[in-house]
Order: C-alpha cells, then sequence, then structure tokens
C-alpha cells in the first residue's frame, strides 16, 4: 500500500473495527503468555511457605530443577498443576524427623497412600524438590530415589516388598551359599541395596511370572540363574535387574498370555530394550498352553496398548480366540529353550 493513497491507512484498525477484536502480533501474544505463567507462579509462591516457597520462587527465577516438568504442565492444565504443586510444597513443608513409611506419609498429606508411588509423576516431581534441598542431581535410579527419601527418613517397605530368586551370586556371602546349595532365596528392598552387586556364571538370567517354573527347573537340576516376578513386578524386581545389568547380564524374559501378562513384558521391554529378550510368544507356544479360561471385553480392550513387535502375534491370537494361556501349561517348551540356550 506504500507509495499510493492509501500509505496512510492501517490495514490493522480497518480489521480490529470489523471484527470487533484487538490485533496483536505472535511476538506480543507470546510475551502476554508469558508474563500470565510468571504471574501465576508468583501467586503461588506468595501463597507458600518455608521450604515449599524456597524451592518453588528458586526453580522459577533460575529456570532449572523441575521447571521444565512445570512449565509442560503449566500448558496442559494448569488447575491440575495447582494442585499438585499445592500437595508438593505441603509434603516437603512437613518432612519428618522420625522415620516414617512412604504410604503413611503421602496418605497424611495427600489423603492418598499411592500419590508418591515411586513411578509417578508426582513422585518425580517431590524428588526435584527433594535434590533441591540435599543440593544434588535428581536420581538417576531406582537405588538413588530410595537413598534420597531415606535421607528424609522416608522410607519405602523394605521387608514386603521381595523377589523369589535362584543360583544369583553377589558380594554377599550368604547369598553366595544359596547359590551354592541350590536353594531358592526370597530378598527384599533392603538386602539389593546392601548388596554392592549381583551376577550369573554366564551372564544370562530368566524372568518368569509364576514360581512352578522355578520349581520344576530346581527339580531337574538345571544350573540357570532365575528371578521370579509373581505378577507385577515391584520396586524389589526392578532394582534386582539394574544391578544384574551393571554386571553386563542379558535378561530373557516369558510370561503368560493374558492382556495384563504381556503389558508386563511390553513394560519391562521398553525399559531394557536390547538387554532383555523375550521368549517363547509364538503361535505354537500359545496352542500349547491354550486354557479353557475365556478373557471378558473390558480385559481384551488392555490389548490396545500392546506394540512392542515380539508382542503381537500373541495380541492377534487373544483378540481373535478370547482365551488365556498360561507358562505353567507350556513348561517342557521354556525349559527346552533355556537348555538349547
Amino acid at each position: 500500500m506504500e507509495n499510493s493513497k492509501y500509505e496512510d491507512f492501517n490495514i490493522a484498525i480497518l480489521v480490529s473495527e470489523y471484527l470487533g477484536i484487538n490485533l496483536i502480533t505472535n511476538r506480543e501474544y507470546k510475551t502476554l503468555l508469558s508474563k500470565e505463567e510468571q504471574s501465576y507462579y508468583q501467586d503461588l509462591i506468595n501463597n507458600s511457605t518455608v521450604m515449599g516457597k524456597e524451592w518453588l520462587d528458586t526453580l522459577i527465577n533460575n529456570k532449572n530443577n523441575a521447571y521444565n516438568i512445570i512449565h509442560q504442565r503449566y500448558i496442559k492444565n494448569k488447575e491440575s498443576l495447582t494442585l499438585e504443586l499445592t500437595n508438593i510444597i505441603k509434603l516437603i513443608n512437613n518432612l519428618h524427623k522420625d522415620s516414617i513409611l512412604l504410604p503413611i506419609y503421602s496418605s497424611t498429606y495427600t489423603k492418598d497412600p499411592h500419590y508418591l508411588d515411586i513411578d509417578t509423576n508426582y513422585m518425580k516431581l517431590f524428588l526435584y524438590a527433594l535434590s533441591y534441598l540435599n543440593n544434588s542431581d535428581y536420581p538417576s535410579n531406582r537405588e538413588n530415589k530410595i537413598k534420597l527419601l531415606a535421607k528424609y527418613n522416608i522410607q519405602i517397605d523394605n521387608i514386603s516388598n521381595f523377589v523369589i530368586t535362584y543360583n544369583l551370586y553377589s558380594n554377599r556371602e550368604y547369598i553366595n551359599m544359596f547359590a551354592k546349595n541350590k536353594e531358592s532365596l526370597i530378598l527384599n528392598i533392603q538386602n539389593i541395596i546392601n548388596s554392592n552387586s549381583f551376577d550369573t556364571k554366564n551372564k544370562k538370567v530368566y524372568i518368569f511370572e509364576n514360581p512352578s517354573i522355578l520349581t520344576e527347573i530346581m527339580a531337574r537340576k538345571i544350573d540357570v540363574s532365575v528371578i521370579i516376578t509373581s505378577g507385577f513386578s515391584n520396586i524389589s524386581v526392578y532394582l534386582l535387574l539394574d544391578k544384574l545389568i551393571e554386571q553386563n547380564n542379558q535378561l530373557h524374559y516369558n510370561g503368560d498370555f493374558d492382556p495384563e501378562g504381556l503389558l508386563i513384558a511390553q513394560k519391562f521391554k521398553d525399559k531394557y530394550q536390547d538387554k532383555l529378550h523375550l521368549f517363547g510368544y509364538s503361535e505354537t507356544d500359545y496352542n500349547n498352553c491354550v486354557s479353557t479360561k475365556l478373557i471378558n471385553q473390558k480385559r481384551l480392550n488392555k490389548l490396545t496398548n500392546i506394540t512392542n513387535n515380539d508382542l503381537l502375534l500373541i495380541k492377534e491370537l487373544l483378540l481373535k480366540r478370547k482365551y488365556s494361556a498360561y507358562q505353567e501349561n507350556n513348561k517342557e517348551r521354556l525349559i527346552t529353550y533355556i537348555q538349547n540356550n
């Protein structure tokens, strides 16, 4: 429009008047959003007290610690973030001088004993707050997370959180004695954390859901290392597997053929990638151990979350035939795999 009779005409004014809106540039809009976000944080800081206020004020001003997580959650749902930050601040403002179990601590200040379960988003934010208070980096693995919690007298249930093992070796002699005597051993979180390392004789460990497979291996005196998860894996299982991987052990996993079993297998594979091999997931394996237990539609719907290529065949068989299959009925094929491997 320059160099014409409309040179002094403001197109922005025309559009604003015609549409009844105020036009702003993208830069102005981003600046406005940024100011709104900073104002939101400032309101939270002003309404916080003691350690919670100090933590939140520092990460917002320095844009460190958990800032990126909080920023993303603000964009996604700031009402939900408000509740989350309120709970986290309440938790760190009420750290105990005496030892307290994590579920009790969590329930006392959030009314939810599972609020701070080790893999939740809430726990991640809480651990960032503790790492700020401790002047340390965010804990890199489960063991370091548990140790950071313990520094502030928050205890995982070390006793009832356990895993069944067979033929594992450690720097602790009592564990080695069980391996030498070919006896199974139940290890809890305390046992695992207090051991510097775990290893196997041939750098392979076989992981199963059900103890009956281990019973069969022991009866046949097969000299392999075994871990039994007993269904959904708890913290002790992951702590132990992490230590075995540190010693370059290869993990081999087989579980039940039902929606929950495939979800467990996928979770393991997603976490450990090429360090874990899924075995016994062929159509022959399914046919060999299929049961008469029908899977209802609600459970079948869980299979939509199965995306791992190694599990897609069993997923399709379950969707088509709708019957579970259990590894106890497939023990001969599983044991043959172990012996051949």
